[in-house]
């Protein structure tokens, strides 16, 4: 029978029977090799730790053979510098050195460094052939040693340079050539005289060029006769490999096993492996194996070049080391080690036969498991299938399934189901179908509505993409039908750079709001409205959401709404066509701009009358005066009322002038407070005001001046004809949080609290009829609001009125609400 497509596309995986078998493999093989693990880390730590032990007792045993040695290689030196012809011949040779003069020294040493250099046969017979030489060749062959102290065959080879220096470090006797002259400034020399003391000094191992090996040396103090002063030093010259080899090559065991001799460097000084003098491949091997106290190691690499890792046994030289560390610093090492191979190949031998009866026992467990699997899934098969039968309703024979078991059991209750299933579902068909009527029926009733909304409406996703817009939208825009997956919110509508980023500001904001927020418990608390509904301009706005689409003005308004399933948030925009409005508002202010001008124009020909009619009577004055010194008065009189007329004039023009300058500027707002507060004392006169002031140092903003001064000025009047021309005004400027803001205050008889919230709506005044136009704050709002701030304004009634002007500082652009 064919499987439904979801069965056939259904990815491959473990079938019942595969997981019964791995089951068992699991219970069998994970014991199995817990076993074989454990059998190998503790084999394999048993082995690290008994060969550990014998490899840092195999160290110990080649570090005390080799320091045996070198012992003995010491005192056979000693001897040398404690004989007596050597003692006599050195005190001899110090006696005659320290009756001559510093000048005298340094000519014969210099005389005999030039004799030697130039291979004088004299003098080198003298030196290599004299009595002091003959009796070193005697120590260096072993003529002068005891029977029983015989020198050994391989020490003597390893010699390569035997001589003796004075306690100027000049050349005495040597048993061949290869002898420098002069040692005094040589390290080994300094060493071993230090300074007169005297100690034994062994140098480090080092290439000699001349004899083409590498050597190391033991230098002695030959002492005077009391024992109280260094009168000259033994040198010995030992090829390294020659002198230590007999030692340390002879020590292997098995194939790779063996011992070798390195510095606290790594230098190797001995092995049969590595040459002479090279250092240890593993930098980081050195401080492991160098440790001042016998031990062993599990290291990372074996120091031969390879990276397995090792078990290293070591020890340390102790007498030897002694004076090394005396000497130059360091010790010396004994480093025995095998390749991993060999060391672990009993379990890697033991692990391969566990290995192969594991395999053997996982072959029966998968055995008994397939046995298992097909007993239990087949019976489990013919369910699946039935299952199938019963989703697809194609049912129509009972179930037989006779195990005597579980299985048997679950197929009853699927028999018992199946018949409650055709219960269930006889009249489910017809429900589906009505509730799908009724969804489409409420969705076509929604689009009637929104239809029916002479505002256009435009329906988001949350890529900013259309959904829907309305009848109106297509409409007003002459928009036709779209395809609405394709089409971007700005392919409909035709806005300038700024409208669209401002556009896309908010639509992030919304789309990224918070998921508490969506779901009706918002942060801060919200005014729910109709976004449809006109809105009032009310005192805290902080900016006008208009778009200038064509010749027109829209006030628009965002909204969320519930999207279909799967789909997410969608956000709508609601567009109000607000260009009438607009208009009448602007004309509005230029019709209290002109008004403003026209009490100016009055309040300044009063100012002029007075003065002018003062001059009038002088001037009749001056025609009937016949003193001169009086008429000279009177002309004073009249200049000082000339002046005054000029200064109104000039003042009136500066003012009449910014008002022809309808852009922006950078505005100094303590500038135009002042003048708006000169203006409103002079048109409504304040001979009774107790004026305050404190200006704030304030950062200049773009404005246009007159439009600043117009704001002041009609609040400054409000405040002055509420005082009826008698009380305290004070005027306060402060910047904060990138805000200028403004305070006036007045001792008036404040604002009724059912009117606080009236004030700024057009023709909305408190006067008497023909005392006021009701414009005046109206226009003052508008103007702020232009430039993105807000006023506000508290009153209680009987105790004065308090209003906040805040301008935001703005660089040089448009006011906010204007395209450019």
């Amino acid at each position: 029978m064919d499987r439904p497509d979801n069965q056939q596309n259904r990815p491959a995986r473990w079938g019942l029977k595969g997981k019964l078998i791995l089951a068992m493999l699991l219970v069998g093989v994970f014991p199995l090799l817990i076993g074989l693990v454990m059998a190998f880390l503790q084999g394999s730590q048993e082995i690290r730790e008994v060969n550990g032990a014998s490899f840092e007792a195999l160290a110990t045993e080649t570090a005390r053979k080799l320091d045996l040695v070198l012992s003995d290689e010491i005192a056979r030196t000693s001897r040398i510098a404690n004989d007596p012809l050597i003692v006599r011949a050195l005190e001899d040779r110090r006696d005659r050195v320290q009756v001559l003069s510093e000048p005298a020294r340094q000519t014969l040493t210099k005389k005999s460094a030039g004799q030697w250099e130039a291979r004088d046969p004299a003098f080198v017979k003298a030196v290599t052939e004299g009595r002091l030489a003959s009796l070193l060749r005697q120590y260096y062959t072993g003529s002068e040693l005891e029977t029983e102290q015989s020198l050994p065959i391989a020490i003597r080879a390893a010699t390569r340079s035997l001589y003796v220096t004075d306690l100027t470090g000049g050349l005495i006797a040597s048993i061949n050539t290869a002898a420098p002259y002069h040692s005094a400034d040589s390290p080994w020399w300094q060493g071993a005289f230090n300074k007169g003391v005297g100690k034994p000094y062994v140098e480090n191992l080092a290439f000699d060029d001349k004899l083409g090996v590498y050597t190391f040396t033991v230098s002695l103090p030959v002492m005077d006769g009391i024992r109280y002063q260094a009168i000259g030093v033994v040198h010995r010259v030992y090829d390294a490999k020659e002198f230590l080899a007999p030692t340390t090559h002879p020590i292997r065991f098995g194939k790779t096993g063996h011992a070798m001799l390195i510095d606290s460097d790594g230098t190797v000084l001995s092995c049969p492996i590595l040459p002479t003098g090279v250092r240890l491949a593993d930098p980081d091997l050195i401080p492991l194996v160098t440790q001042p106290q016998p031990g062993w190691v599990k290291a990372p690499s074996d120091g031969h070049g390879g990276r397995d890792t090792s078990i290293i046994g070591f020890a340390t030289l102790p007498e030897t080391s002694r004076i090394t560390r005396g000497s130059t610093g360091r010790l010396w090492h004994t480093f025995v080690w095998q390749s991993s191979d060999e060391l672990f190949a009993p379990v890697k031998h033991l692990l391969t036969w566990i290995s192969v009866f594991g395999l053997i026992a996982v072959g029966l467990l998968v055995s008994l498991g397939y046995v298992a699997a097909v007993r239990i899934v087949t019976p489990i098969r013919r369910l699946q299938e039935i299952a199938r039968l019963i989703g697809r309703g194609a049912l129509r024979e009972p179930i037989h399934i006779k195990t005597g078991d579980e299985i048997e059991d679950l197929a009853d209750e699927i028999a018992r189901m199946n018949a409650q299933l055709e219960v269930a579902f006889a009249g489910l068909t017809d429900q589906v179908e009505l509730k799908t009527q009724e969804v489409q029926y409420l969705q076509k009733s929604t689009d009637q509505i929104l239809d029916g909304v002479p505002t256009p409406i435009i329906m988001l996703d949350q890529g900013m993409g259309v959904q829907y817009i309305n009848r109106a939208s297509r409409d007003t825009f002459s928009l036709k039908d779209l395809d609405r997956n394709s089409v971007g919110l700005f392919e409909l509508l035709p806005l300038d750079d700024p409208s669209r980023e401002r556009l896309r500001e908010e639509f992030d904001a919304l789309v990224n709001e918070p998921d508490h927020e969506r779901d009706g418990m918002p942060s801060l608390p919200r005014e729910l409205r109709d976004p449809l509904a006109p809105q009032r301009a009310s005192v805290t706005d902080s900016a006008r959401k208009e778009l200038h689409i064509g010749l027109r003005v829209y006030r628009y308004e965002w909204f969320q709404s519930t999207g279909r399933p799967g789909e997410g948030q969608r956000i709508g925009l609601v567009l109000r066509d607000t260009t009438d409005e607009s208009r009448l508002q602007d004309q509005l202010i230029q019709a209290e701009k002109l008004g403003s001008l026209g009490v100016l124009s009055a309040g300044i020909g009063h100012e002029l009358n007075n003065p002018l009619f003062g001059i009038l009577g002088l001037g009749e004055a001056i025609q009937d005066e016949t003193d001169l010194d009086q008429v000279r008065s009177y002309a004073r009189d009249i200049v000082q009322h000339g002046k005054r007329m000029a200064t109104t004039i000039r003042d009136f023009t500066g003012l009449a002038r910014a008002e022809g300058m309808d852009r922006q500027v950078q505005v100094d707002i303590n500038e135009q407070l002042d003048q708006a507060l000169k203006l409103a004392q002079l048109a409504h006169g304040g001979a009774g005001l107790n004026v305050q002031t404190k200006y704030q140092p304030l950062p200049k903003t773009h404005a246009v001046p007159e439009e600043l001064r117009q704001v002041f000025l009609n609040i400054i009047a409000n405040s002055v004809q509420a005082m009826q021309g008698k009380g305290l005004l004070s005027l306060f400027t402060e910047a904060k949080e990138g805000m200028v803001v403004v305070t006036i205050r007045d001792s008036g008889p404040g604002i009724p609290k059912p009117y606080l919230q009236k004030i700024f709506d057009p023709f909305f005044t408190t006067k008497g009829q023909g005392s006021g136009t009701g414009l005046g704050l109206t226009v003052a709002n508008r103007i702020i609001t232009k430039y993105g701030g807000h006023i506000q304004m508290e009153s209680e009634e009987g105790h004065g009125t308090l209003c906040r002007i805040m301008i935001p500082v703005h660089g040089p652009s448009h006011p906010r609400g204007e395209s450019a």
